[in-house]
């Protein structure tokens, strides 16, 4: 293992190194923030840049002035990021609704900067990042054309005079640093050309790597986004960051960064950290060595000194979760090593089996026992689902093992009781590895999760891809528990549904040729994936980070007798909402947006094509996890329970 080495004195280091609060979702506290402050700043980042895309004045409101107790608190902040050798740098993000050929929106710019300097801000960024792509103002268009290269040019204009507002004003030179709307790829585009045509020259550009979360970053990629550009860059590197999946913590070391970087046009790294603040210093650890001398990092060395740094006496109790929240990039398997572990020990490897027994319990019993205040209320929950799932894993090793011994039915009826359990945790700790585990207990004990028949009631279809994940198998056995008939499948022609099923539900997992095999069939259908494919939505998307929907329609049977804002998820996810037909009964809402989540159409409606509903159809809001235990609370299951039993009702 390299030693570690000293930010101050690297004779290679990224001149630009921080930490940009650039996340969905809850922003952090300013007692967070301070700690990350005092934290960083002796690892050599020195650079930190607010932008918490939930502040309104950051971004919705960004023509409007803060208010004085925000400000206040704003201006404390940077005094105290000063005041341990960190700029504290304010970013804008005026590009939702700014009009760029439009003096006022300029001086509104102008003033919120000119009110941010009075309070103490020396350092500011304008970011254009997940903005409408296109220009709609007359003005706009008239300004600056209406090519493919257009909102490139606005942009470029709007972040030139900002900046020589920056400059003759305000008294600073220092280089503006802008987040573009193309600021993932390496590729040419006209965005860029326009772009390029009107920033100024010395501008940095925040780039987020070949693509939006990246695994690895490449001296070649550098090279090519550098050169679209043709500006400096700063990677805005999506690393430790989970607004995408809440459930799930990147506790491991920066890895995939390429050591040659020093000397190219890549200046700087900025680290997009997780909502969690405590557990994102494992990740930030990791990184301050990266960008301190990149030709010498070694993720592994780093992360062993990050434990130590982070965790202090607690990080050999955490080891376990630590090992089992470190792989990178998001959809890289957790653990691939358990993973080829378990597949040797399903297939009766008894060296095997006894390796994944030794992981399940350590897993078991993961401690944080001596780890910082708010490191440990932080991992509590993860802690708590990583004790759960070792639980259950250890059950299900002694299944295995079992070889027919007298108690192999107490071992199933305990293995499904702690697997239930395991579950119901929100936080997701090596979940998909250990479910693998689990049924291949069950079945070794001839005990399939979901029995065969139901005793009475409707009979429904739950068409899912071809691996149905844990929220498809969990709503089956939900619906199984209510008394219906309830079949798996991943492909279905329609001449096969009609005389055998009385429902269809289409989870998102299902592939869209076999969805738009079901389209017309003369039988209910709730749809939470394919929405568009289906007719029943003209537009749909799953947004981050929701977790609430808002009954407007709680009259309706649908709504199962709430009303007003309910609690959908137990934590933050993806709520799928869909632009219906016009006709189309709204029975929920996203809460903010108003963007449509529950719409039931009644057979006959014209769907958006126009043409009629062929039986009731019914868009539902759960999304890519879809009835995941760890995640559905009891209204949302009273919501499903209700929606099922009125299409049933209607198919009778």
């Amino acid at each position: 293992m390299t030693d570690a080495v000293d930010p101050h004195r690297a004779p290679t280091a990224l001149p630009w190194r921080g930490l940009v609060e650039g996340f969905y979702g809850t922003p952090w506290s300013g007692a967070e923030r301070r700690a990350y402050f005092a934290f960083a700043a002796p690892l050599g980042l020195d650079r930190y840049v607010y932008a918490p895309k939930s502040d309104p004045y950051h971004r919705e409101r960004w023509r409007e002035p803060y208010p004085e107790a925000q400000l206040a608190e704003l201006a404390a902040l940077a005094a105290d990021a000063k005041a341990v050798g960190i700029r504290f740098g304010y970013a804008i993000s005026p590009g939702l609704s700014m009009r760029f050929a439009d003096p006022a929106d300029a001086a509104a710019l102008a003033a919120k900067a000119r009110q941010l300097f009075d309070a103490g801000i020396r350092h500011f960024c304008v970011l254009f990042d997940d903005v409408p792509p296109t220009l709609t103002d007359a003005a706009d268009l008239a300004r600056f054309g209406d090519d493919d290269a257009a909102v490139g040019r606005a942009h470029g204009a709007a972040a030139s005079e900002f900046a020589g507002f920056l400059r003759t004003e305000l008294g600073i030179t220092e280089p503006l640093l802008v987040c573009p709307t193309d600021y993932a790829g390496i590729a040419p585009s006209p965005y860029r050309e326009g772009l390029a045509e009107t920033l100024p020259t010395d501008a940095l550009l925040f780039w987020t790597g070949s693509d939006i979360v990246v695994g690895e970053v490449t001296r070649a990629a550098v090279d090519a986004a550098a050169a679209s550009y043709r500006r400096d860059l700063v990677l805005w590197d999506n690393f430790p960051v989970n607004d995408f999946d809440r459930s799930r913590l990147f506790l491991g070391p920066l890895t995939g960064r390429a050591g040659d970087v020093v000397g190219s046009r890549l200046v700087g790294i900025a680290v997009n950290p997780m909502v969690e603040a405590a557990p994102s210093r494992f990740a930030i650890a990791a990184c301050a060595e990266w960008a301190a001398y990149p030709a010498r990092y070694d993720p592994d060395a780093a992360a062993a000194r990050a434990r130590r740094l982070v965790a202090g006496p607690a990080a050999e109790g955490l080891a376990p979760l630590l090992d089992a929240c470190s792989s990178w990039p998001p959809s890289a398997a957790p653990d691939p090593a358990l993973d080829a572990l378990i597949e040797r020990a399903r297939r009766g490897d008894v060296a095997a089996l006894a390796e994944v027994r030794g992981r399940m319990e350590a897993l078991a019993a993961t401690s944080s026992a001596g780890a910082p205040a708010d490191l440990r209320s932080a991992l509590l929950p993860w802690v708590r689902a990583a004790q759960a799932v070792g639980a259950a894993g250890v059950l299900a090793c002694r299944l295995l093992a079992n070889d027919g011994r007298s108690d192999a039915a107490a071992t199933v009826s305990a293995l499904r009781a702690a697997w239930t359990a395991a579950e119901a945790h929100y936080p997701n700790v090596l979940r998909s590895s250990v479910e693998l585990l689990v049924a291949a207990a069950l079945e070794r004990a001839g005990a399939p999760r979901l029995p065969v028949t139901a005793p009475q009631g409707g009979r429904v279809l739950l068409l899912t891809g071809a691996n149905p994940s844990p929220g498809d198998r969990e709503l089956a056995e939900f619906l199984h528990a209510d008394g219906h008939a309830v079949t798996i499948r991943s492909e279905s022609a329609a001449s096969d549904i009609a005389p055998d099923f009385d429902l269809v539900i289409i989870a998102r997992a299902a592939s869209e040729r076999a969805a738009l095999e079901l389209a017309d069939i003369a039988i209910p259908v709730i749809a939470w994936g394919h929405l568009v494919a289906l007719r029943l939505a003209s537009a749909s998307e799953m947004p981050l980070a929701l977790d609430t929907i808002e009954l407007s329609d709680g009259d309706h049977p649908i709504a199962a007798g709430l009303a007003g804002a309910v609690r959908a998820y137990r934590g933050p996810s993806r709520l799928t909402w869909g632009v219906p037909a016009s006709g189309g009964r709204v029975i929920a809402s996203t809460p903010q947006d108003r963007h449509p989540v529950l719409v039931l159409y009644d057979a006959g409606m014209p769907l958006v094509d126009g043409r009629p509903a062929p039986a009731a159809r019914l868009t539902f809001f759960l999304g890519s996890d879809g009835f995941a235990p760890w995640l559905v609370t009891d209204a949302t299951r009273q919501i499903v329970r209700a929606a099922v039993t009125h299409l049933l009702g209607r198919a009778a």
